[in-house]
């Protein structure tokens, strides 16, 4: 049952993901290029808090396969290794990390979609046989993981409040 109501969360996070910030309704322009939150990653990283190691894989995996099929550009498959891997190594390392304080949500939601979305964008880049632009893809990137890095504490709160129909434990696993 836990994973019907994970996939229907998953599934709220992506149709608002395409409704208000897919759109431009809810998205920033910067230089001609839309700037844009990860709902997804954001819940990956808070079940990635939560869930056993094994779990996360799996979740990792289904919630970038997900992002790859709503996305306009790219191979299917890269996003899904690479909210996998994320996913999995944040799990791996969670001891060290203080999931209920705002700062390390901040940090860690920087740093992880900072990470996918890099080197998303390159590896869009690199297999579209197109010039490679780093710079420009570290931009885009950084700015939208500091959009989600801003939203990721409201949404962690939020995701906290479903932790029962989640079936989630109050504290991380050992």
């Amino acid at each position: 049952m836990r994973w019907v109501v994970i996939a229907i969360v998953a599934y709220v996070c992506i149709v608002l993901e395409a409704l208000f910030f897919r759109a431009g309704l809810l998205a920033i322009r910067i230089d001609g290029q839309w700037i844009r939150p990860d709902l997804l990653l954001i819940l990956g990283l808070f079940l990635a808090l939560h869930l056993e190691s094994h779990e996360v894989f799996v979740v990792g995996w289904c919630f970038g396969l997900a992002s790859d099929l709503v996305s306009v550009a790219g191979r299917l498959g890269v996003g899904a290794l690479l909210f996998c891997l994320v996913l999995y190594l944040i799990s791996l390392l969670r001891k060290g990390v203080f999931g209920t304080r705002v700062l390390a949500q901040f940090l860690l939601c920087l740093g992880a979609v900072f990470l996918v979305h890099g080197v998303w964008y390159v590896a869009t880049r690199y297999f579209e046989a197109a010039p490679l632009r780093i710079g420009p893809s570290a931009e885009q990137a950084a700015l939208e993981a500091l959009y989600s890095a801003f939203l990721a504490p409201y949404l962690f709160w939020l995701f906290a409040m479903l932790q029962g129909p989640l079936r989630l434990p109050v504290g991380a696993p050992e």
